[in-house]
């Protein structure tokens, strides 16, 4: 029977401590706050002694890779052929299904790490803490016990990264007091948090601008303006010269028009099915909508998946769970 209680911080640190061969686990469609709690975990691993990998099911965003030394390919077939996995960790991965082609691996995780409130149990030992504004609150914890408070800057800056980003650059709702000490003490150890933050929130490649773009002309309003929506479908990606991994931040870009209460971005997948991204920032909880669905996420920021079919059906009903009235 699944434990559902959280371990200790304590307890985790010896679990690590007395394992090895430690295969670590991201999202897919990896942001920061995965890919830097990942790597940050990996290398707090490795200064331990031990031996770590990271595992991400789809390739490291170009935009990221500021955080990767340049590397984007990390999956199971990218890893030493030498090395065999003896414990797997999952960091920032809600439920098995988050964890893309490697969905079946869930049942192996001997711990997980985690902050979304819709998190399902898949391991037997696991921090889970939906007050955490990023994964890499936790991983912070842990990593700062396992190294006795001497975080090296690199390990630092990957935390960093994380933090600014699941934070909206320390704007959202989600940032505590507790981040801003825990972003404090990381600069502390010598991060250069203004190179950071204009790797995450100023530096995009052209096609990422272009699909942002495609977005801001096509965008449409609902409910007096309170709602904006945008739906992008595979030919619009390739007629515009964009991949998916560019329309990540257009979420972001069609919520800043003013009066603007929820955000809703619907793209077609090379598979047929829709990926549909919601964001809030008003008391509305659009992880309990997206839920209806089988997805989840947080308050503020969550997501789910439709078929082709039920799109339209989708869209109208979360719009209509919003309540609001034109």
């Amino acid at each position: 029977m699944m434990n559902n209680s959280n371990s200790s911080v304590k307890a985790v640190c010896r679990l690590l401590a007395e394992n090895d061969n430690f295969a670590v686990y991201t999202h897919e469609n990896p942001d920061a706050d995965t890919v830097g709690s990942c790597f940050a975990l990996v290398r707090a691993l490795r200064l331990s002694g031990k031996k770590a990998y990271p595992v991400c099911c789809d390739r490291i965003p170009v935009s990221l890779t500021f955080l990767t030394g340049g590397e984007r390919d990390f999956s199971e077939e990218d890893l030493p052929e030498d090395f065999s996995p003896t414990f797997r960790i999952s960091v920032d991965v809600a439920s098995p299904s988050q964890l893309g082609k490697y969905m079946g691996r869930a049942k192996e995780m001997l711990l997980v790490l985690d902050h979304h409130r819709t998190h399902e149990s898949y391991s037997p030992v696991r921090i889970v803490d939906p007050q955490a504004a990023a994964c890499a609150e936790i991983v912070y914890r842990i990593v700062n016990r396992m190294l006795a408070g001497r975080i090296p800057e690199d390990i630092a800056s990957l935390l960093y990264a994380a933090l600014a980003a699941d934070t909206g650059g320390f704007r959202y709702a989600n940032t505590t007091p507790f981040t801003h000490k825990i972003a404090a003490k990381l600069i502390e150890r010598g991060v250069n948090h203004a190179s950071i933050c204009r790797d995450l929130f100023e530096c995009k490649t052209k096609s990422a601008l272009a699909a942002e773009a495609f977005a801001m002309a096509n965008v449409q309003y609902f409910c007096g303006g309170r709602i904006s929506y945008i739906r992008m479908t595979e030919q619009d990606k390739k007629a515009g010269g964009f991949d998916e991994e560019d329309t990540y931040d257009v979420i972001n870009a069609i919520r800043r028009a003013d009066g603007v209460k929820v955000a809703i971005f619907v793209r077609e997948r090379a598979d047929g099915s829709y990926k549909i991204s919601t964001r809030s920032s008003c008391d509305i909880d659009v992880s309990k909508i997206c839920a209806i669905f089988g997805g989840g996420g947080h308050f503020g920021a969550a997501g789910c998946v439709v078929c082709a079919d039920n799109v339209d059906s989708a869209v109208k009903r979360i719009i209509k769970e919003c309540g609001f009235h034109e």
